[in-house]
């Protein structure tokens, strides 16, 4: 199978999964009998786990071609975890599940993404093609598995993750040719400690954190904060689904609009982006502006995370990219969204929607650390 056909397979499949995983787990542990508090203490420890779960499956993958095999044996042990579900349901069972599935589920995003980096300099991958379909299954899990919950039960968010992961586990079992490969008198991959000592490194994986960490108190609470204001639950529906769909246009334009452009330029894109949207939201609750900030989700999240992409399969050599999407994963797309979570959800109750605001001043710093070259270029190194 063609590398671009089976990414786009690949990150339909893990992002159709994560659309039922992300929003309407709660509602699946709750249907099982856990109360608001306890649910709360999963989700968190669930968050600290996926931070160390990511940093020890990349930990072990240190050349391309252990990717296919991790991705594989990540999906058959993702499906085990979440099979044990339907018989372990006890408290005690709920707590040790939560930390068993974060700890392997969401190591397939960074597996995924290196593979994409891998392919991105061996075969020219278009990145952006090959991960809108990833949006794509999002939306498309979000609707399905909400009208399937509300007709059928929420019984039914437990049958459709699993029935995600076996079509993922096959999948990821159909063979890709040319499979991610070392390049010619290309040395295996460096350590997590090499990586981050690299010059550079820790100052991008601090510009990425502020980024994707500003949308923490988007993801938590805008909609409880929206349906506060008077937004029916459909509405607010449709606002998630509009700022993913603006994400799909830019990622489906990324090779003709911004393959040129360098990734310090995206990250600033981005920034600004964030600035701007974070400053609406915290402004304004008319459904005009909200449509207008969501617009903006296709730069504060998409451009950003564009430009890491670049900054990780451009600006580094090959034995630093599995590395630096371990990182990048577990510390600015996992620890700080965890922590400015926590943070949100201290401030929600006192500063209700302008903690908006906040998330656009953590996003100010950005401007002044890409005032220079995040690192020199390879061959310079």
């Amino acid at each position: 199978m063609a590398p671009a056909f089976w990414l786009s397979l690949f990150f339909a499949l893990y992002y159709f999964g994560y659309g039922i995983f992300l929003p309407f787990w709660a509602l699946w542990l709750s249907h099982v009998g856990a109360e608001a508090g306890f649910i709360g203490l999963l989700l968190g420890l669930g968050m600290a786990a996926r931070c160390v779960g990511n940093l020890a499956v990349m930990s072990r993958v240190r050349a391309a071609d252990h990717l296919l095999p991790a991705a594989r044996w990540l999906c058959l042990a993702s499906l085990v975890a979440f099979a044990a579900f339907y018989g372990w349901q006890s408290s005690p069972g709920l707590l040790a599940l939560m930390l068993l599935v974060n700890l392997i589920y969401p190591a397939l995003m960074p597996v995924s993404e290196a593979i994409a980096s891998r392919l991105i300099v061996q075969v020219r991958l278009d990145y952006g093609k090959a991960r809108l379909w990833g949006s794509a299954a999002f939306i498309a899990a979000n609707l399905a598995v909400g009208y399937l919950s509300d007709s059928l039960g929420p019984q039914w968010v437990l049958h459709t993750m699993v029935l995600s992961l076996v079509l993922m586990w096959l999948a990821s079992l159909l063979p890709m040719r040319p499979a991610p490969r070392e390049l010619h008198q290309e040395r295996r991959g460096d350590g997590l400690w090499q990586v981050w000592r690299r010059p550079g490194m820790p100052r991008f994986l601090l510009i990425a954190a502020l980024l994707q960490g500003s949308h923490a108190f988007y993801y938590g609470f805008s909609a409880l904060y929206w349906q506060r204001e008077g937004y029916s639950t459909a509405v607010i529906g449709y606002l998630w689904g509009l700022g993913v769909l603006a994400e799909i246009a830019v990622f489906a334009m990324n090779r003709r609009w911004f393959e040129h452009l360098e990734a310090r330029h995206l990250l600033l894109a981005g920034a600004a982006c964030a600035l701007l949207r974070w400053g609406l939201l915290g402004a304004t609750t008319e459904l005009v502006w909200l449509v207008a900030a969501q617009l903006l989700h296709a730069g504060s999240f998409c451009l950003s995370h564009l430009g890491a992409i670049r900054y990780i399969s451009r600006d580094l050599d090959g034995p630093a990219v599995i590395g630096a999407q371990a990182l990048y994963a577990a510390l600015p797309m996992g620890m700080a969204v965890a922590l400015l979570l926590v943070l949100s959800g201290q401030l929600y109750p006192l500063l209700g929607g302008q903690t908006f605001w906040l998330m656009g001043a953590a996003v100010l710093p950005v401007a002044w650390l890409l005032r220079s070259p995040l690192t020199s270029r390879p061959q310079e190194a």
